[in-house]
Protein backbone atom coordinates (compact mmCIF):
# COMPACT_ATOMS: atom_id res chain seq x y z
CA UNK A 1 0.00 0.00 0.00
CA UNK A 2 1.35 3.42 -1.01
CA UNK A 3 0.40 6.66 0.77
CA UNK A 4 0.53 9.65 -1.50
CA UNK A 5 0.33 13.20 -0.11
CA UNK A 6 -0.84 16.01 -2.39
CA UNK A 7 -0.33 19.64 -1.32
CA UNK A 8 -2.76 22.26 -2.68
CA UNK A 9 -1.33 25.77 -2.59
CA UNK A 10 -3.46 28.94 -2.35
CA UNK A 11 -0.73 30.88 -4.14
CA UNK A 12 2.13 29.97 -6.46
CA UNK A 13 4.77 27.92 -4.69
CA UNK A 14 7.37 29.76 -6.81
CA UNK A 15 6.87 32.79 -4.59
CA UNK A 16 8.52 31.65 -1.39
CA UNK A 17 7.07 34.55 0.55
CA UNK A 18 3.61 32.93 0.40
CA UNK A 19 4.57 29.39 1.30
CA UNK A 20 3.69 28.75 4.89
CA UNK A 21 2.32 25.75 6.69
CA UNK A 22 -0.87 27.67 7.41
CA UNK A 23 -1.62 28.50 3.78
CA UNK A 24 -1.92 25.05 2.22
CA UNK A 25 -4.05 22.05 2.82
CA UNK A 26 -3.06 18.38 2.70
CA UNK A 27 -5.16 15.71 1.06
CA UNK A 28 -4.31 12.03 1.45
CA UNK A 29 -5.34 9.33 -1.04
CA UNK A 30 -4.67 5.64 -0.94
CA UNK A 31 -3.44 3.69 -4.02
CA UNK A 32 -3.64 -0.07 -4.02
CA UNK A 33 -0.95 -1.87 -5.99
CA UNK A 34 -2.13 -5.08 -7.66
CA UNK A 35 0.32 -7.67 -9.00
CA UNK A 36 -0.53 -9.78 -12.05
CA UNK A 37 -0.78 -13.48 -11.26
CA UNK A 38 2.10 -15.71 -12.35
CA UNK A 39 1.34 -17.90 -15.36
CA UNK A 40 2.32 -20.95 -13.33
CA UNK A 41 -0.51 -20.20 -10.89
CA UNK A 42 -3.22 -20.79 -13.51
CA UNK A 43 -4.74 -24.30 -13.75
CA UNK A 44 -3.24 -26.71 -16.30
CA UNK A 45 -5.90 -28.15 -18.63
CA UNK A 46 -5.98 -30.31 -21.77
CA UNK A 47 -6.69 -27.97 -24.73
CA UNK A 48 -9.79 -28.50 -26.84
CA UNK A 49 -10.24 -27.52 -30.49
CA UNK A 50 -12.75 -24.85 -29.45
CA UNK A 51 -10.23 -23.16 -27.12
CA UNK A 52 -8.37 -19.99 -28.04
CA UNK A 53 -4.84 -18.68 -27.65
CA UNK A 54 -3.31 -15.21 -27.90
CA UNK A 55 -0.83 -14.30 -30.59
CA UNK A 56 0.61 -11.50 -32.72
CA UNK A 57 -0.75 -10.82 -36.19
CA UNK A 58 2.36 -10.20 -38.32
CA UNK A 59 1.03 -10.86 -41.86
CA UNK A 60 -2.45 -10.95 -43.38
CA UNK A 61 -3.97 -13.64 -45.60
CA UNK A 62 -2.31 -12.17 -48.70
CA UNK A 63 1.15 -12.21 -47.11
CA UNK A 64 1.28 -8.43 -46.54
CA UNK A 65 3.01 -7.27 -43.35
CA UNK A 66 0.61 -5.98 -40.68
CA UNK A 67 1.54 -2.72 -38.99
CA UNK A 68 2.34 -2.80 -35.26
CA UNK A 69 1.70 -6.58 -35.00
CA UNK A 70 -1.58 -6.31 -33.04
CA UNK A 71 -2.43 -8.94 -30.42
CA UNK A 72 -5.36 -11.15 -31.37
CA UNK A 73 -7.02 -14.50 -30.64
CA UNK A 74 -6.60 -17.73 -32.60
CA UNK A 75 -8.78 -20.84 -32.48
CA UNK A 76 -6.96 -24.14 -31.96
CA UNK A 77 -9.07 -25.49 -34.84
CA UNK A 78 -7.51 -22.95 -37.22
CA UNK A 79 -4.01 -23.54 -35.82
CA UNK A 80 -4.41 -27.28 -36.41
CA UNK A 81 -5.57 -26.70 -40.00
CA UNK A 82 -2.50 -24.53 -40.60
CA UNK A 83 -0.10 -27.12 -39.19
CA UNK A 84 -1.76 -29.96 -41.14
CA UNK A 85 -1.03 -28.35 -44.52
CA UNK A 86 1.22 -30.21 -46.97
CA UNK A 87 3.03 -29.36 -50.19
CA UNK A 88 1.42 -31.14 -53.14
CA UNK A 89 3.40 -31.60 -56.36
CA UNK A 90 2.22 -29.44 -59.28
CA UNK A 91 5.02 -29.80 -61.84
CA UNK A 92 8.16 -31.88 -62.38
CA UNK A 93 9.87 -31.20 -65.70
CA UNK A 94 13.36 -31.75 -67.15
CA UNK A 95 15.17 -30.67 -70.29
CA UNK A 96 16.42 -33.35 -72.72
CA UNK A 97 18.98 -31.03 -74.38
CA UNK A 98 22.71 -31.62 -73.95
CA UNK A 99 23.70 -27.95 -73.44
CA UNK A 100 21.97 -24.67 -72.73
CA UNK A 101 23.28 -21.14 -72.57
CA UNK A 102 23.62 -17.78 -74.30
CA UNK A 103 25.76 -17.25 -77.38
CA UNK A 104 27.61 -14.19 -76.03
CA UNK A 105 28.64 -12.59 -72.76
CA UNK A 106 26.15 -10.43 -70.86
CA UNK A 107 23.27 -11.80 -72.95
CA UNK A 108 20.24 -13.10 -71.10
CA UNK A 109 19.20 -16.70 -71.64
CA UNK A 110 15.98 -18.20 -70.25
CA UNK A 111 16.31 -21.81 -69.11
CA UNK A 112 14.23 -24.41 -70.93
CA UNK A 113 12.74 -27.40 -69.20
CA UNK A 114 10.59 -30.18 -70.66
CA UNK A 115 7.50 -30.29 -72.83
CA UNK A 116 4.60 -27.90 -72.34
CA UNK A 117 2.41 -28.99 -69.43
CA UNK A 118 -0.82 -27.97 -67.72
CA UNK A 119 -3.81 -25.94 -68.85
CA UNK A 120 -5.48 -22.65 -67.97
CA UNK A 121 -7.42 -24.50 -65.28
CA UNK A 122 -4.23 -25.89 -63.69
CA UNK A 123 -2.57 -24.25 -60.71
CA UNK A 124 0.71 -24.17 -62.67
CA UNK A 125 1.53 -24.35 -66.39
CA UNK A 126 4.76 -24.80 -68.30
CA UNK A 127 4.64 -22.75 -71.51
CA UNK A 128 7.46 -23.79 -73.79
CA UNK A 129 9.70 -21.43 -75.74
CA UNK A 130 13.06 -21.45 -77.49
CA UNK A 131 15.32 -20.03 -74.78
CA UNK A 132 15.71 -16.50 -76.16
CA UNK A 133 14.13 -13.77 -74.05
CA UNK A 134 11.35 -13.04 -76.54
CA UNK A 135 10.27 -16.71 -76.78
CA UNK A 136 11.31 -18.26 -73.52
CA UNK A 137 9.92 -21.01 -71.32
CA UNK A 138 7.45 -19.57 -68.82
CA UNK A 139 6.07 -20.97 -65.61
CA UNK A 140 2.53 -19.62 -65.40
CA UNK A 141 0.88 -19.44 -61.97
CA UNK A 142 -2.91 -19.45 -62.37
CA UNK A 143 -3.85 -19.90 -58.70
CA UNK A 144 -2.77 -17.87 -55.68
CA UNK A 145 -1.03 -19.54 -52.75
CA UNK A 146 2.35 -20.53 -51.37
CA UNK A 147 4.60 -22.50 -53.73
CA UNK A 148 7.91 -24.26 -53.26
CA UNK A 149 10.20 -24.22 -56.32
CA UNK A 150 13.36 -26.31 -56.64
CA UNK A 151 15.66 -25.69 -59.60
CA UNK A 152 18.44 -28.20 -60.31
CA UNK A 153 20.99 -27.26 -62.97
CA UNK A 154 24.07 -29.15 -64.22
CA UNK A 155 26.70 -26.40 -64.48
CA UNK A 156 29.92 -26.85 -66.43
CA UNK A 157 32.07 -25.77 -69.39
CA UNK A 158 32.04 -27.08 -72.94
CA UNK A 159 34.81 -25.05 -74.61
CA UNK A 160 37.92 -25.49 -72.50
CA UNK A 161 38.72 -26.69 -69.01
CA UNK A 162 41.01 -23.66 -68.72
CA UNK A 163 38.03 -21.32 -68.85
CA UNK A 164 36.65 -20.17 -65.51
CA UNK A 165 32.99 -19.34 -66.14
CA UNK A 166 31.20 -16.45 -64.47
CA UNK A 167 27.52 -17.41 -64.49
CA UNK A 168 24.80 -15.23 -62.97
CA UNK A 169 21.34 -16.73 -62.31
CA UNK A 170 18.07 -14.99 -61.43
CA UNK A 171 14.29 -15.51 -61.33
CA UNK A 172 12.12 -12.89 -63.05
CA UNK A 173 8.39 -12.28 -62.51
CA UNK A 174 6.26 -10.94 -65.38
CA UNK A 175 9.40 -9.87 -67.23
CA UNK A 176 10.09 -7.00 -64.83
CA UNK A 177 10.64 -7.94 -61.17
CA UNK A 178 13.40 -10.16 -59.79
CA UNK A 179 12.26 -12.72 -57.22
CA UNK A 180 14.71 -14.10 -54.68
CA UNK A 181 18.49 -13.76 -54.66
CA UNK A 182 21.00 -13.46 -57.48
CA UNK A 183 23.12 -16.63 -57.65
CA UNK A 184 26.70 -16.44 -58.97
CA UNK A 185 28.79 -19.46 -60.01
CA UNK A 186 32.48 -18.67 -60.59
CA UNK A 187 34.57 -21.85 -60.22
CA UNK A 188 37.13 -23.70 -62.32
CA UNK A 189 36.27 -27.16 -63.70
CA UNK A 190 38.69 -30.06 -64.00
CA UNK A 191 37.44 -31.01 -67.47
CA UNK A 192 34.90 -30.08 -70.10
CA UNK A 193 31.46 -31.67 -69.96
CA UNK A 194 32.07 -32.63 -66.34
CA UNK A 195 29.30 -30.62 -64.62
CA UNK A 196 28.33 -30.21 -60.99
CA UNK A 197 24.77 -29.77 -59.70
CA UNK A 198 23.57 -26.30 -58.72
CA UNK A 199 20.38 -26.43 -56.64
CA UNK A 200 18.34 -23.24 -56.12
CA UNK A 201 15.34 -23.47 -53.75
CA UNK A 202 12.65 -20.78 -53.70
CA UNK A 203 9.50 -20.38 -51.61
CA UNK A 204 7.13 -17.78 -53.08
CA UNK A 205 3.72 -16.39 -52.16
CA UNK A 206 1.66 -15.86 -55.32
CA UNK A 207 -1.04 -13.21 -54.77
CA UNK A 208 -2.22 -12.88 -58.38
CA UNK A 209 -1.83 -14.66 -61.71
CA UNK A 210 1.71 -14.17 -63.04
CA UNK A 211 4.55 -15.94 -64.82
CA UNK A 212 8.20 -16.65 -63.97
CA UNK A 213 11.28 -16.95 -66.18
CA UNK A 214 14.50 -18.54 -64.92
CA UNK A 215 17.45 -16.80 -66.54
CA UNK A 216 21.23 -16.59 -66.53
CA UNK A 217 24.07 -14.79 -68.31
CA UNK A 218 27.72 -15.47 -68.99
CA UNK A 219 29.89 -12.65 -67.73
CA UNK A 220 33.52 -11.95 -68.74
CA UNK A 221 34.11 -15.43 -70.26
CA UNK A 222 32.05 -16.78 -73.18
CA UNK A 223 32.00 -20.34 -71.87
CA UNK A 224 30.02 -22.17 -69.25
CA UNK A 225 26.36 -22.94 -68.88
CA UNK A 226 24.16 -25.96 -68.48
CA UNK A 227 25.89 -29.07 -69.84
CA UNK A 228 25.23 -32.79 -69.72
CA UNK A 229 27.78 -35.21 -68.36
CA UNK A 230 30.16 -36.23 -71.15
CA UNK A 231 30.64 -39.66 -69.59
CA UNK A 232 27.11 -40.95 -68.90
CA UNK A 233 26.60 -43.38 -66.05
CA UNK A 234 25.01 -45.97 -68.39
CA UNK A 235 23.50 -48.03 -65.59
CA UNK A 236 19.98 -49.17 -66.37
CA UNK A 237 18.73 -48.79 -62.80
CA UNK A 238 19.98 -45.19 -62.45
CA UNK A 239 18.26 -42.21 -64.05
CA UNK A 240 20.76 -39.95 -65.78
CA UNK A 241 20.46 -36.34 -64.52
CA UNK A 242 19.30 -33.73 -67.01
CA UNK A 243 20.82 -30.28 -67.54
CA UNK A 244 17.78 -28.49 -66.10
CA UNK A 245 14.99 -29.70 -63.83
CA UNK A 246 12.19 -27.82 -62.10
CA UNK A 247 9.92 -29.10 -59.33
CA UNK A 248 6.98 -27.02 -58.06
CA UNK A 249 4.74 -27.88 -55.11
CA UNK A 250 1.79 -25.97 -53.65
CA UNK A 251 0.92 -25.65 -49.97
CA UNK A 252 -2.61 -27.00 -49.49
Amino acid sequence: MILLTIARFTKSPLNINHITAAKHKKTSITIKKTNMALISSYPLLTPQLGDKILGSNTVDSSGTLVSNNPTCQYNFTDVKALVDQNYISQLDSSSTTTTQGPTAVDTLYSVRFGAAAGAATSNVQLLQGTGVVGACDKIQFNETGTYQITLTYLVGVAGSSGNIPYLVFRTLQDGTTQIGPTIVYNQKFEATLSPVPLIIPLTVNITKACYYNFQFIRHLVNDGGLVKNGAPINVTTIIEPQVANIKISKLT
